[in-house]
């Protein structure tokens, strides 16, 4: 039982289909149900571990459904504030790039679930930003000046890795700290977990 999935499901319509969404949705809450270490070892610990579960899921899945359903629900509100900006181009395309970012066809299952939580105050960020460029669009692009060097150095850094096969936590780290950045940047009313800034993130990225 998957808590107001039909609703969902037409939010989701211009990325995939009712399944595609309830699979995602699933795989999460048996993740968080189930795949936490440590690993069980045997037959009765795997049983052990089904059996601790299985009261959970309930639950679980009314928590993840609700935290989507926000997150598609914001996502939404933003895609319908859009075309309203089209003369602000730069920032236009900007926020049609992170919202690409943010989310995908599998956002649900792929995203890690501590970073899905951010994702409505993310979403919210877009829309008072929307508020705000109207009135002072030279702001807006000053913020959006600060801002693209640290993500094109980020963008590089995670290309190359990936053409790699590597994968450093540190840089994944770094790149939730510039969706941080832009909360802080463009709607700092909504405050960030830990306190973030261009120097700051400059200063990392050069530890990097």
């Amino acid at each position: 039982k998957l808590p107001g999935l039909t609703q969902m499901a037409m939010q989701y319509m211009s990325l995939g289909s009712q399944d595609d969404l309830r699979q995602q949705l699933i795989d999460v809450v048996l993740r968080r149900a189930c795949l936490a270490e440590p690993w069980p070892t045997d037959a009765e610990g795997f049983r052990q571990r089904c059996a601790e579960a299985k009261p959970r899921l309930g639950l679980l899945a009314q928590e993840i459904c609700r935290l989507v359903g926000t997150v598609l629900t914001e996502w939404q509100a933003v895609q319908k504030k859009l075309p309203a900006f089209k003369a602000h181009t730069a920032a236009v395309q900007d926020i049609e790039r992170q919202m690409t970012r943010l989310i995908g066809k599998r956002f649900v299952a792929d995203t890690p679930f501590e970073r899905l939580q951010h994702f409505p105050r993310y979403l919210k960020a877009i829309v008072m930003r929307l508020d705000k460029l109207r009135a002072n669009p030279a702001r807006d692009a000053q913020l959006l000046t600060e801002y693209t060097p640290l993500w094109t150095n980020y963008e590089r850094r995670a290309g190359l890795l990936a053409r790699q096969g590597i994968t450093q936590p540190q840089v994944d780290q770094f790149r939730w700290l510039l969706e941080e950045l832009r909360v802080q940047l463009f709607a700092q009313e909504l405050r960030t977990p830990a306190p973030v800034s261009v120097k700051r993130l400059q200063k990392m990225w050069e530890g990097l």
